[in-house]
């Protein structure tokens, strides 16, 4: 019986073991290609994501040019490629209840597709201008006036 356990407890460490080092090495592929945010997606019209907005998993994004390259999943990292057309809107903060986990006052964008679908892209207030990528005029709604 000791042994049978002692061999349970071997194949939950190993697999254990194995689930992060398969996390690891899929989270240090996306961060050679650029300096990665952490960040919910969601689709608004015409885009198919797999999950309500509600249900949107945290994901690591990376701009590349004006594609945005979305990882999600741990284990099975799945890459979403989102080629934006422009921002449908300038960077607005998230409304209460919108988006959760990624700090107090997450800052969303919403983005219009080569295709015409629109996506949103909900990122920590700290991950302002990462999340802006290739698109920085949108964010200047949400800076704070300087006071001299």
């Amino acid at each position: 019986m000791t042994t049978v356990l002692q061999v349970l407890a071997s194949v939950v460490a190993s697999a254990a073991v194995l689930t992060t080092a398969v996390s690891w090495s899929h989270r240090r592929v996306l961060r050679r290609v650029g300096a990665t945010f952490p960040c919910r997606v969601w689709s608004l019209a015409g885009f198919r994501l797999g999950r309500s907005r509600s249900s949107s998993g945290r994901a690591r994004a990376v701009w590349v040019h004006d594609v945005l390259l979305v990882q999600r999943g741990r284990l099975f990292a799945r890459l979403l490629v989102l080629p934006v057309r422009l921002p449908e809107d300038s960077m607005r903060f998230a409304a209460p209840g919108e988006t959760t986990g990624l700090g107090r006052m997450p800052l969303v964008m919403e983005l219009r597709l080569d295709d015409g679908a629109l996506v949103a892209v909900a990122a920590a207030n700290r991950d302002r201008t990462l999340l802006a990528g290739p698109f920085l005029a949108a964010a200047i709604a949400t800076l704070a006036p300087h006071r001299d």
